[in-house]
């Protein structure tokens, strides 16, 4: 192997690696679109970032793996930082703005959709079961009066 091959080899798993840290940070930015779309609480973020973290994890695991033979360089964890360092300077903030924007604006539109649509049979069903409740109150009423008298 000549020196060219290795260096060739090295530019390849640095590119790699790169890249690698770049899906690593739009894989967190989809899950930061994701939050701000569905409004949840600490659990179930707690539970989220575990499970990116374990994504992380099986990422750089496989990358080390195939490109390194599984021996762990600080080149490959470099490539990584600069790879995300790069997505969040050029990309990051344009593809949350413009995603919450449009799935915010699609949700308005398909609320107002589905609104109009199940309005009706909503109400009707909130209405009816309304009736059904006061009705099994007089029902429940009659029976507890019914057996104070036994």
């Amino acid at each position: 192997m000549s020196v060219s091959e290795t260096i060739g080899q090295e530019a390849v798993f640095l590119g790699t690696s790169i890249l690698v840290g770049t899906v690593l940070f739009l894989a967190y930015d989809v899950l930061r679109i994701f939050r701000r779309m569905v409004p949840h609480g600490n659990l179930w973020i707690g539970i989220e970032d575990f499970l990116y973290w374990l994504f992380c994890t099986a990422a750089v695991f496989v990358l080390l793996y195939r490109e390194n033979d599984g021996m762990v360089r600080g080149f490959a964890f470099g490539g990584i930082v600069i790879g995300m360092l790069l997505y969040y300077v050029t990309l990051s903030r344009l593809l949350i703005r413009v995603n919450v924007f449009l799935f915010g604006k699609l949700g308005g539109i398909l609320g107002k959709l589905f609104g109009t649509v199940l309005g009706p049979p909503v109400k009707l069903g909130k209405k009816f079961t309304v009736f059904l409740i006061k009705r099994l109150k007089k029902v429940w009423q009659a029976v507890k009066m019914g057996l104070c008298k036994l």
